[in-house]
């Protein structure tokens, strides 16, 4: 028994020296930030701030692949999907457009605040809300940002 002991625990001091990290020269150098599949994909997404302008009407978004901010970060601007299938987008300034509220095909509106206290931003997705014909309801298509 003390043998088994014994050989266990060489066997798992020799493991234990293979998990070592590799020495700082032959470590694999990161990718370059470039190359990244993220930062690939934000070149080619819109600007927040040109996506949601107030007074101009609101068209092909798509909230899945995002828009980009001030910073270049990619924003994902949670939609609420309506009963007759537009949108509607909550917005949050952190996202580098102004704070507000926009309906596919009809114009984004500027809020003071928070847009879900907002009276205009509540009739919207009451709207929004309304069974269309047919029995169709609405259903959150992404979570909010």
């Amino acid at each position: 028994m003390r043998v088994r002991h014994i050989m266990g625990a060489v066997a798992l001091a020799a493991l234990a020296g293979c998990s070592s990290p590799a020495p700082a020269d032959k470590a694999a150098a990161p990718a370059a930030p470039e190359a990244t599949a993220a930062s690939q994909a934000a070149g080619a997404l819109p600007v927040c701030g040109e996506v949601f302008v107030p007074d101009q009407k609101v068209s092909g978004f798509d909230e899945q692949k995002g828009c980009t901010g001030k910073d270049g970060t990619v924003q994902f601007i949670g939609a609420i999907e309506c009963s007759d299938g537009t949108k509607l987008w909550p917005v949050d300034a952190s996202t580098g457009a102004p704070t507000g509220y926009g309906r596919e095909g009809q114009v984004y509106r500027v809020v003071k605040g928070e847009v879900q206290a907002d009276n205009g931003y509540k009739q919207a997705y009451e709207e929004c809300m309304k069974e269309a014909p047919g029995g169709a309801s609405a259903a959150p298509s992404a979570a909010a940002g």
